[in-house]
């Protein structure tokens, strides 16, 4: 017992010591995906959704999702009902095509999604565990320009750029007392977003061209909690397989809008585009560096219910809700509306404890998912839909990892000519490692 022990707390520190790592070269190298949206120029840009790979095939729906070997970072009341300690690590590979009016963009990306361990204490018990995890939070990246005309200097443009992304570190953990489980996650938010317009005058010698350039330092803690409840429905006397058990969980989780602390430096200046040596600055006309600044976020809430058995069969529905009209920062207050999304899911695994290696396939796990909703962004007015569909598979590797491997294609803008389209498109690869100690040995 003392081995399985010591095993077990290996396990942990190898875990932690790679979440660390994780740290200091994922978020410092900038390798979190990021895809180019215009839309990102909004809010706080692009926000990144809060499911991991699991539920992600079954079309993010997470309020009920309870699992035994899969982390389920958004609702932390989940964490209760792992059995077995667990190192998460997520790759998405992001792609839109970009409709306005009668022209096409195409920008495809790639990077690191999430990164997580989930610790058990005591598996036996199965009643109390925590996590830690690295994941983006946002991110903006968009380049558009707009071509006018002046009487006097002649043609000029005016190119918005923006890039930058925020990150979240988080611990959290959950307890679970007859079937009701509560947890709570305490992140902390870090990045820089840099926002410029640049008006330059193409045909004139006589007039230099503007820059001006904002940037926004974000350092601040958020929350979430979670609560979930579950209870056997179904068990038949008769029948001694335990897969025909049918339980049903209920969960919710939320966080209430935050005052999120943050930095600004802006300045103007005068530059020249020079051919050879690109953008020269002729002098700076205004400049003010790290003024302390207030970002309001969006309270959020989520609930949903789940019936099934994470060894045979799973069913469940969301709806979520983010109360972005209260929004409001120094930067792009404009054009948010609060956003709302229901979505349905589920899984199935033919033979979850199936022997026969002829027969790997039956031990997949099948997902399948959909989802529609109001986006929070309001363009020239007008309210975007989102609609989407996913699916997804999970490969087992013997009793010690196994591979998520989820597509998750959708539309935002719907078929109004008046505002963007976007058709996206986003395939995570979820890599689980299961640690195994407490699984009884032959010999001691």
């Amino acid at each position: 017992m003392k081995e399985q022990k010591v095993y077990s707390l290996q396990f942990a520190v190898y875990g932690f010591r790679l979440l660390l790592l994780g740290f200091l070269t994922l978020g410092s190298l900038g390798l979190f995906s990021q895809a180019s949206s215009p839309y990102s120029r909004y809010g706080l840009g692009y926000v990144h959704s809060s499911v991991f790979s699991a539920n992600k095939g079954m079309g993010e729906v997470a309020a009920a999702y309870a699992s035994g070997v899969n982390i389920n970072f958004a609702n932390p009341a989940s964490y209760a009902s792992l059995t077995r300690t667990t190192i998460e690590i997520g790759m998405d590979i992001d792609g839109a095509k970009i409709h306005a009016k009668d022209s096409n963009y195409t920008a495809t990306n790639a990077g690191i999604n999430h990164f997580a361990i989930a610790f058990v204490p005591n598996p036996k018990r199965n009643n109390f565990a925590f996590s830690l995890g690295l994941l983006p939070y946002s991110h903006i990246n968009y380049t558009f320009i707009q071509k006018y005309n002046d009487s006097a200097l002649g043609p000029f443009r005016q190119v918005y750029t923006g890039k930058g992304s925020l990150y979240q570190a988080y611990a959290g953990g959950a307890y679970k007392v007859k079937g009701f489980s509560i947890g709570a996650n305490l992140g902390f938010l870090f990045g820089k977003l840099d926002y410029e317009k640049t008006i330059t005058f193409p045909d004139s010698i006589y007039a230099y061209s503007t820059r001006n350039i904002t940037s926004m330092n974000v350092k601040s803690f958020v929350y979430t909690v979670g609560v979930q409840y579950q209870r056997l429905i179904f068990h038949s006397s008769n029948e001694p397989d335990a897969r025909t058990d049918i339980f049903m969980t209920v969960g919710a989780y939320g966080s209430g809008g935050m005052k999120m602390q943050a930095k600004l430096s802006n300045y103007w200046d005068r530059i020249t585009i020079d051919p050879n040596y690109g953008v020269i600055t002729i002098d700076t006309a205004q400049a003010t560096f790290n003024q302390k600044a207030t970002v309001n976020l969006p309270f959020n809430v989520a609930a949903g219910v789940m019936f099934g058995n994470e060894r045979f069969w799973m069913i469940g529905t969301d709806f979520k809700f983010m109360n972005w009209k209260n929004y409001s920062s120094p930067l792009h207050n404009a054009g948010l509306n609060d956003s709302w999304r229901i979505s349905f899911g589920g899984q199935i695994t033919p033979k979850y404890d199936e022997v026969d290696k002829k027969k790997y396939f039956s031990r997949v796990q099948y997902r399948a998912g959909a989802y529609f909703g109001k986006s929070e962004i309001n363009f020239n007015g007008k309210s975007l839909n989102e609609v989407g569909g996913t699916i997804g598979l999970g490969f087992p590797f013997k009793t010690v990892a196994h591979l998520n491997l989820t597509g998750d294609f959708g539309s935002r803008g719907g078929s109004d000519k008046t505002v963007l389209r976007e058709n996206y498109y986003r395939i995570t690869f979820g890599f689980v490692l299961n640690d195994i100690w407490f699984i009884k040995r032959k010999y001691d």
